[in-house]
């Protein structure tokens, strides 16, 4: 703790030497947290960020419109939501949002391959979404840049604690182009209530209104993602939709397309169900290494912006928006003992949840990576991990993972695999064409764990709705 409190004094020195009416506020704000997180004795640091003297070169004076900015995700509609829990776990198809869900994977744990005490995989550097709130698109986009690597590439992370050794400039895809296709969310929440819609209404739209990564994976899919030089970020253009700004005519031949989406499901929701802590938490640390680097987001307490570096816990209960941000990996306690963040003699780090009210203990911690610049932990932040303690707890009394917490929400990483141009693995009866007879002898192995019917990507050793939409992908794409 002693390296945390030499921090503290650093920050808010430096801090004084070049600062701007926004920028001294954020100081302001950031030494009042310091005193609460001395107070509670919390293992994280609070400090003014660097990225606001961006902002102030811009013009931009307005702390809070700054943050309304950075918390740019949106949560889908309640109808949505439970929609897409039937058609995850009760087997009911429906039409509605049924394109884009179709287009997804719900992943669990299936212990095939090694997991260290901690990793970071390889991704991309710190992006920057400025004076917008797109942050749904920056973490698609860092999620996608990473899953390239790993998928396509080969290249894989490190058993390390610093995630800037796990970088890579390979790729740099267009967040803007992705921004630019949003949804109307006046319209998509107006049909989710409406009783005489029988889907709901998704169309394309650029303002500026926050998004979700439901739909920017799967536009990853429909449209694909452009090169950054090709289509670039304006973050500083203060309007209020996001510019249509191809600088090249030939820009679509470098588009890329992942064609599908892995979902971790909502981690407090999985625990009611009844699935083993085990099966959640190490699907995510599967995916991570299987896939690459994975789409998360949590909602944002207030003291969170001022995070300069540590293990993140919550000091109020006071929550500013949603944002969307990118999983890089996890530490165990050695790690964080080697960053000198907890004592040499701690086991655990106390968690005292200000949104629960219980207190429960962290042993392994995500590390996440920001779009917000020059911020945190050089463009990083930390977080404890639920622990099976917690995740029980959640299972027992219906409540315990709270919204600041990326096992609150669902996750997400994409797939890229070959498209099919021929009958390859759905012609099941060897008869040269594709027709009711294949599709009668897949259905009838549903609920079995066929390796001939197992054709969903990635395959997760089971015959069921995922098989069946792969099914019918392949067979429409069939001249």
């Amino acid at each position: 703790m002693r390296k945390l409190f030499i921090i503290i004094a650093l920050v808010l020195f430096v801090g004084s030497l070049f600062a701007g009416e926004m920028y001294d506020r954020a100081a302001e704000e950031a030494k009042a947290i310091n005193e609460r997180i001395a107070e509670l004795d919390l293992p994280w640091v609070a400090g003014a960020p660097e990225a606001l003297k961006q902002f102030e070169a811009h013009g931009i004076t307005d702390l809070e419109s700054v943050f309304d900015k950075w918390h740019g995700y949106r949560d889908l509609p309640e109808p949505a939501q439970r929609d897409i829990h039937k058609y995850f776990f009760a087997d009911k198809a429906t039409t509605r949002d049924a394109q884009i869900v179709s287009s997804q994977f719900l992943y669990f744990a299936n212990s095939d391959v090694a997991l260290p005490d901690y990793f970071i995989q390889v991704h991309t550097p710190i992006r920057n979404q400025a004076y917008h709130g797109t942050c749904w698109a920056f973490a698609t986009v860092g999620s996608f840049e990473s899953a390239m690597m790993v998928q396509k590439d080969g290249l894989f992370g490190s058993v390390t604690a610093s995630p800037v050794t796990q970088q890579l400039d390979n790729y740099d895809f267009s967040e803007q182009f992705l921004s630019f296709h949003n949804i109307d969310w006046d319209v998509y929440i107006e049909s989710a209530y409406d009783p005489t819609e029988s889907d709901y209404i998704i169309q394309d739209a650029s303002y500026d209104a926050g998004g979700n990564q439901h739909f920017s994976t799967y536009n990853s899919i429909r449209y694909g993602l452009p090169l950054e030089e090709d289509f670039p970020y304006k973050g500083f253009d203060v309007n209020p939709w996001i510019l249509w700004n191809p600088v090249v005519d030939d820009w679509r031949d470098r588009v890329e397309k992942s064609t599908k989406t892995v979902q971790i499901y909502y981690g407090d929701e999985l625990s009611w169900l009844g699935y083993p802590y085990e099966s959640y938490n190490w699907a995510i640390k599967e995916a991570l290494i299987k896939f690459g680097a994975v789409g998360v987001s949590y909602s944002v307490p207030n003291d969170f912006n001022s995070y300069k570096e540590g293990i993140y816990i919550p000091t109020t209960n006071e929550l500013g928006g949603g944002h969307a941000v990118t999983l890089v990996g996890w530490l165990n306690m050695d790690a964080v003992k080697e960053l000198g963040w907890v004592s040499e003699d701690a086991t655990s780090v106390e968690v005292n949840d200000p949104f629960s009210g219980i207190t429960w203990n962290a042993t392994e911690f995500w590390v996440i990576k920001n779009s917000w610049g020059k911020w945190g932990w050089n463009g990083y932040y930390v977080v404890p991990m639920a622990s099976k303690e917690l995740y029980n707890f959640s299972a027992e009394n219906g409540y315990g993972i709270t919204p600041w917490m990326i096992e609150y929400r669902n996750m997400f990483v994409p797939i890229f695999e070959e498209a099919y141009t021929d009958l390859e693995d759905i012609d099941f009866n060897d008869d040269g064409k594709v027709d009711e007879q294949d599709y009668d002898l897949l259905v009838n192995a549903y609920g079995t764990s066929s390796t001939t019917f197992d054709i969903s990507i990635p395959r997760d050793g089971y015959v069921d709705h995922e098989d069946i939409a792969r099914f019918m992908l392949i067979a429409n794409s069939i001249e």
